[in-house]
Order: structure tokens, then C-alpha cells, then sequence
């Protein structure tokens, strides 16, 4: 009953893309004579993934090496612990994903989901006729009349549009699946791999969900979760199905028991969230046991490097640092994982380029990183460093050419306009350039005009003169102080009222005198 209400929303068109055995692949794009023999990428002492050669000897993911080399003796293992090539062949592809919809969703580096819903709405009223291209899971009876239909039938073919093009241009195999939300999307593209792509219909929904059989595999549905419904007795999804939401809802609370419940019917409404750059750029080695902290310093300085080539990549500028260590116990045998961070200020990095750190810079960095190891790790007693992680959270955007000046020219913009304005009716003043009034460059910045009747067209063209003056040697008058400049002179001062026009229908001989003495009181002041 609880699920009844959502059913009827098929309103949106999801395909999600899984890249095949993705690090292999892309391990196999820069040799091509791994294409054809059992390849394994390994991480640490097991076998993240391989390729379809080493699962037909039953290698599986996350297997020990120590076992799949029992089953597949002339498995050829490639380190894959540094991700570097892998981000950038990854966002190669949401990249390409993007030119389909502005709605695509990094799950992972081997998977996004996209929803194609406008683009389907748009070639429906291209099309005639719809057809279905791939695989279907279920059969096409019954099938809903709400248009959903016609929408995904369009979307198979949107879908392989995608896969030859990512093919095309990346050199990449992928699956597809296809449905009404994101949950059937993911789980039917599962039904038919490697290279190949699968839509199901609203009507197999609950079909689907069954065969998964167990609850732990139904998408967000981990092993606490489905430990949880286990113990009452809620162990297959159709036992999930048909369970009592009253003892749900006591066990998860009503939120979360809704959203389960409405999972094993193959509801989900959560919207295809478009992925921003990473939230945290991060890059880990693991390593024999280390316990000199020398040996620590050096190991977390190479971290550091390879970790400023991944952020210039991406093109901002971090504000806090995260440190990983992973401690083994010799004692109990047990092998514990910690993280501390703190802010670093961002100014220790070059904008221009983040990879070239001042010794001063790194020196800075380094010493927050120690920091964080000192409180992880108590020096003053034995320990064993398995493995060190450092990532940086916290962005920002590196500061553009115009962002930069914007500041700076905005002041300038509007002195100018007003001066434009001013002179409209002004005629070319000849500026004066003594020591005594160089300083008027910066005058531009004041937001008050002075009491002495200066214009705004004397303004600005002894600053034109000034830029264009020949002289490169006189210091900035903005470094002297104005006394300086006045004491230093042996120049004898210069009024700075003698550029002033004398007001008409009044004496010359008087208007001069008063400005005179004006001009006499103004150097005495000094």
C-alpha cells in the first residue's frame, strides 16, 4: 500500500553508463599488448579489477593476488594505486556525456548516470516511429500508456548514440542501462555485459528487484542495513516486498522504512544531480611498515608532489589539507585507519602554477603536515606506518587575468567617465609637472574633491603627462611622503593656483593677490 503512490510517476528518462573493467582498459590504452592476456590491476595485495581474459580463469574484483594467482598462474598485474590517468580518461567522459544533458551524475570514475528526459522530449516530435535498440529485460505486455513507453524506446537509442560515441573518441567499451529512474537504470544495465545495453519497462519493475534475490544488493541498501533486516527475517527482496511496514517502520523509523520499502518495488525518485568538480582530490600509498618519522617526511613530501600535479589539473586552489595514516599493531595483529586536516592559507600556492612551490612554501606545507602525524602518531613510542594518504578539501577558484585587474581598473573607469564628462566643454589644460605637485597621479582615488578649486580635466591630463612623460627614473610619489618631496626641492614652490582662471566681471589684480596668499600660507603650513 505504502508503495502504490509513487508508481505512476514515469515521467523521467534515465540511462546510467558503466565503463567495462575501466582501469584495465584504460591500462590497455597505453599498452595494447595487454589486450589479449589476463590482466589484473592491482592495489595494495589484492586485485581491484581486470579484464574479461582473467575472469574467464574466475579471477573476480577485490580478490587477494595470493589467490588469483593460484587460479590464473600468468595473470599480468599493473599497479593501479596512482589514479592519475584514470581521473583524467574519466572526466573525459562525463565530458562528453555533457554535450547529450546538463544533468549528469559521477558515481565514481566508471559510472554516471544521465538523464535524457528533454533531449527524448525533443526527438519524439523529430520521430514516427519508435524502436528499441538492445537488450530488454521482461517482456512488452502490458506495457504503461502514460508515454513512458515511446520516451525509453527513444532513450535505447540516445543510449547507444552515447556508447559509439564514447568508443569513437575515447577508445572505450561501456554497458547501458536504461528506465524511469535511476534505481532501474543501474540495475538493468547489469543484465547484459560486457558492451552491451539493457532497458526495462515500468511494468517489469518488480521483476527486476526480485532478481536480485538478496536485499544487500539492491543499490543503497549496504551491509549494515541489510544486517539490520535481517535479523527480522527480511532476507530476499521479495520477503522485503511482502513484509509489514509497521515492523519496518519500528526498526528504521518511518523515513527510512519508506525508502526501503519503496526500493524493493523499484521506486526511486531522487533526481540525477548534475557533479560539480570533486568535493576532495586525494591520492594514498600504501608501503612496508615505516617507523622512523625521517623515512615519514620524505614518503609524505613524494605524496605531496603527485598530489599538486592532480589539483593543477583541476584548476583551483585548496584551502585545507587532509592527512591519512594507517597503523599496524603488531601486538593484536590489527591494522587501524586515521585522518586529521587543518586550513592552510592559500597564498602558499602559485595561481599560475600550483606545481611550482617556493622552498619557503613547501617548508610551510610540510609543517602542517607533521603536525597532523604528530597527533596522530605518538613518536615517543614504536609504531608501524603501513600506509600515508593526503588529499586537499575545501577550494577555491583560481583568480582569473580580469578578476584580477577588475579591482584595480574599476576606480580608474569611473574617474574617467566623470572626466569625460567634465571636459566636454573644457579646453586642453598644460599641466604642471614640478616636484611640488607630481604626487596629483594619485589623486584620482579620493572619493571627496579638495577645497583648492582643481578640475577634473587638470586631473586627468597631468596624469596622461605623466604616463607619457620619457623620465623612468623619478621614485613613485605614492612611496614619498608629500613633505619630503616639498623639503627636497630646490626649486622654488610653485602656486598651485596660477592654472585657476580669474573669475569674470572681478579685478585680476585682486583675485590674483588673495590666491598668491593662499598659496604663500599653504608652503608655510608644511
Amino acid at each position: 500500500m505504502e508503495a502504490e503512490s509513487s508508481f505512476n510517476d514515469h515521467s523521467r528518462t534515465i540511462i546510467h553508463i558503466d565503463l567495462d573493467c575501466f582501469y584495465a582498459q584504460v591500462e590497455i590504452l597505453k599498452n595494447p599488448e595487454l589486450r589479449s592476456i589476463p590482466l589484473g590491476i592491482q592495489q595494495k595485495n589484492i586485485v581491484v579489477t581486470s579484464n574479461y581474459v582473467a575472469r574467464e580463469y574466475g579471477i573476480r574484483k577485490c580478490m587477494l593476488i595470493s589467490e588469483a594467482k593460484i587460479l590464473c598462474p600468468n595473470l599480468i598485474l599493473v599497479k593501479g594505486e596512482d589514479l592519475h590517468d584514470y581521473r583524467q580518461i574519466s572526466y573525459k567522459v562525463t565530458a562528453l556525456l555533457q554535450n547529450y544533458s546538463s544533468f549528469v551524475e559521477r558515481l565514481g570514475l566508471d559510472e554516471n548516470f544521465v538523464d535524457v528526459t528533454e533531449l527524448v522530449s525533443k526527438r519524439l516530435l523529430e520521430l514516427r516511429q519508435t524502436y528499441i535498440v538492445g537488450n530488454i529485460f521482461g517482456d512488452l505486455n502490458d506495457l504503461c500508456n502514460c508515454g513512458c513507453s515511446n520516451r525509453l524506446r527513444v532513450a535505447t537509442s540516445i543510449a547507444q548514440e552515447i556508447r559509439n560515441k564514447i568508443k569513437a573518441e575515447l577508445n572505450l567499451t561501456s554497458c547501458a542501462g536504461i528506465g524511469h529512474n535511476k534505481l532501474l537504470a543501474k540495475i538493468v544495465g547489469t543484465k547484459h555485459k560486457p558492451n552491451q545495453q539493457t532497458v526495462v519497462f515500468p511494468n517489469s519493475a518488480v521483476e527486476l528487484l526480485r532478481s536480485l534475490n538478496e536485499v544487500s544488493k539492491i543499490p543503497s541498501i549496504g551491509v549494515t542495513l541489510s544486517e539490520q533486516l535481517n535479523n527480522i527475517n527480511v532476507k530476499t527482496v521479495q520477503e522485503l516486498q511482502d513484509a509489514d511496514f509497521g515492523n519496518l517502520k519500528h526498526l528504521l523509523g518511518h523515513e527510512k522504512a519508506k525508502t526501503v520499502y519503496d526500493l524493493s518495488f523499484g521506486i526511486d525518485c531522487t533526481p540525477v544531480k548534475s557533479s560539480g568538480k570533486p568535493q576532495s582530490i586525494g591520492i594514498e600509498d600504501s608501503c612496508k611498515p615505516i617507523s622512523v618519522e625521517k623515512e615519514i617526511k620524505e614518503k609524505l613530501k613524494q605524496l605531496l608532489k603527485r598530489l599538486l600535479v592532480l589539483v593543477a589539473e583541476d584548476g583551483r586552489i585548496p584551502k585545507t589539507i587532509k592527512l591519512t595514516v594507517r597503523k599496524f599493531n603488531k601486538n593484536n595483529k590489527v591494522s587501524t585507519r586515521e585522518t586529521r586536516q587543518c586550513n592552510i592559507n592559500s597564498m602558499v600556492f602559485n595561481p599560475k602554477d600550483i606545481t611550482n612551490l617556493t622552498e619557503n612554501n613547501e617548508s610551510k606545507i610540510m609543517t602542517s603536515i607533521m603536525r597532523l602525524f604528530n597527533k596522530l602518531v605518538n613518536t615517543n613510542k614504536p609504531y608501524h606506518i603501513t600506509l600515508l594518504g593526503l588529499s586537499f578539501t575545501k577550494f577555491v577558484e583560481r583568480p582569473s587575468v580580469k578578476s584580477t585587474l577588475a579591482k584595480f581598473l574599476t576606480k580608474d573607469i569611473e574617474v574617467q567617465f566623470i572626466t569625460n564628462i567634465e571636459n566636454v566643454h573644457e579646453t586642453e589644460v598644460t599641466p604642471d609637472i614640478s616636484p611640488s605637485t607630481s604626487y596629483t597621479e594619485n589623486s584620482e582615488s579620493e572619493a571627496e574633491p579638495t577645497t583648492k578649486k582643481c578640475k577634473f580635466g587638470e586631473l586627468i591630463a597631468k596624469r596622461r603627462f605623466l604616463r607619457d612623460s620619457d623620465s623612468d627614473d623619478c621614485a613613485s610619489p605614492s612611496k614619498l611622503r608629500v613633505g619630503d618631496l616639498r623639503l627636497n626641492s630646490t626649486e622654488k614652490p610653485v602656486d598651485p593656483n596660477q592654472n585657476i582662471c580669474c573669475p569674470p566681471n572681478a579685478s585680476e589684480e585682486v583675485f590674483r593677490g588673495i590666491t598668491k596668499g593662499n598659496a604663500a600660507r599653504t608652503v608655510g603650513g608644511i
